[in-house]
């Protein structure tokens, strides 16, 4: 089996665990690979936190390879293991014995210039209050007056719309949700959309406001300017070690199962 092991760069925690890695796949008859050979593998093991995972799976989602985290940072509820398990993963990866869970990817689209997300899109104003205009297909659905609004995959639902009050959406539920980010006046609730709509953001007052696309790219954007998002082209595959993936990180990040009722 051909595996790509890829991590942020100067992760020190990451090249020790990568050179455990190596070793053992020689041992075992299997080949490592690094960045320069991801295309071909049979699976890609990211080292690193939630962010390194997003990053990567974004950038190598064409290719269609199942993607596993193994976490080295502080935040991993996307990760399938922490750092100390790795070579459980990769047992399990070698073994054919992980579960992928499947979700959508975002196509961002303003002007001629092209985004891919796996987490979000976010149009926000960075001082002062911007007014937007949300359309969902040829239909005028919602004005926003605050700090701007997200359009987040199932994925980002666990992310920035959770913080601005958005709903934890199941990873087998294909959607888009369309969070508020502190609008003025009445609360304005988070919309859970099918994923097959179309949504239109247009700026219709505010300065210095950005398009955000995972927090990795930002660009500037002025008023009149027409943001398009929809499902993406390709699907992202995540590895887990149990179909109970979701359900587990949830009770350990949040802890759900132990709250107490009075």
């Amino acid at each position: 089996m051909r595996i790509a092991v890829v991590s942020k760069k100067d992760d020190q925690k990451a090249r020790g665990i990568i050179s455990g890695i190596k070793k053992y796949l020689e041992q075992e008859g299997h080949e490592l690979r690094d960045e320069r050979k991801v295309k071909g593998s049979d699976y890609i093991v990211t080292l690193g936190g939630d962010g390194t995972l997003i990053h990567k799976a974004c950038e190598y989602v064409e290719l269609g390879i199942p993607i596993i985290g193994i976490n080295t940072g502080s935040l991993g509820f996307l990760t399938a293991v922490d750092a100390h398990d790795w070579r459980l993963a990769v047992d399990r990866v070698l073994a054919g014995k992980t579960f992928i869970s499947e979700r959508i990817s975002l196509d961002i689209k303003i002007g001629k210039d092209n985004f891919r997300a796996v987490n979000e899109a976010v149009v926000k104003g960075l001082y002062r209050v911007v007014e937007l205009r949300v359309g969902v297909r040829e239909v005028e659905f919602l004005k926003v007056l605050g700090d701007g609004v997200i359009i987040a995959s199932q994925t980002g639902s666990t992310a920035y719309s959770l913080s601005s009050g958005g709903p934890i959406v199941d990873p087998d539920l294909d959607c888009m949700l369309v969070t508020p980010i502190n609008p003025i006046g009445l609360p304005i609730p988070s919309v859970m959309l099918s994923p097959d709509e179309l949504v239109k953001i247009e700026i219709v007052r505010g300065d210095n406001v950005l398009l955000i696309v995972d927090g990795q790219e930002h660009r500037k954007v002025s008023t009149g300017d027409r943001i398009e998002i929809k499902r993406g082209k390709y699907r992202v595959k995540l590895g887990y070690l149990s179909d109970k993936q979701f359900l587990k990180a949830l009770n350990m990040k949040f802890g759900l199962g132990s709250r107490a009722i009075s």
